[in-house]
């Protein structure tokens, strides 16, 4: 499983050059797991017929933060932002410039986490619950970010099926 949620965030970081590529390989992982490849199936068939523009543009509007589906922008987020970063120093995880809310960066600390108490509580606590609510949003943002819509569901089910939920 700690494959295929890196693979997940290498899908969500940049969209660069094989990002089809790398759709396919997730949906390939998926499947192994268990998890329907449908809905990276159709994030596939966007990537493949969006222009370069088009792409770039939904990466720099679209990808969401966990803390700011949960929260907003206000106290919860800070909260949240300040537990993150203790969990990523006791992990001896680094964010680098992104958000420590941000969705890949959330996948790259439990793809390095090797507690499964803590693996879980990250995902029945912030990511499963960050999910849903970006999913729910999916057509009200920007033009284009409905897109994301069907690679967070299979995020969301991947997710799932780690925790049996």
């Amino acid at each position: 499983m700690d494959r295929l949620l890196e693979l997940f965030a290498g899908i969500l970081e940049a969209p660069g050059v094989d990002l089809v590529q790398r759709v396919k390989e997730c949906a390939r992982a998926s499947s192994a797991v268990g998890v329907s490849p449908q809905d990276l199936d159709q994030f596939g068939r966007f990537v493949e017929n969006a222009s370069p523009d088009e792409i770039a543009e939904l990466y720099r509007t679209a990808r969401p933060t966990m803390g700011q589906r949960l929260y907003g922008e206000g106290y919860g987020r800070s909260m949240l932002l300040l537990d993150l970063q203790k969990r990523y120093r006791r992990h001896g995880f680094e964010a680098g410039d992104e958000p420590a809310d941000g969705l890949a960066v959330l996948l790259r600390f439990l793809s390095d986490c090797e507690e499964a108490a803590e693996k879980e509580e990250v995902i029945r606590e912030i990511l499963v619950p960050g999910l849903e609510a970006a999913i729910a949003a999916g057509g009200e943002q920007s033009v284009g970010a409905g897109a994301f819509v069907p690679l967070l569901r299979a995020l969301s089910a991947a997710l799932r099926e780690q925790v049996g939920s």
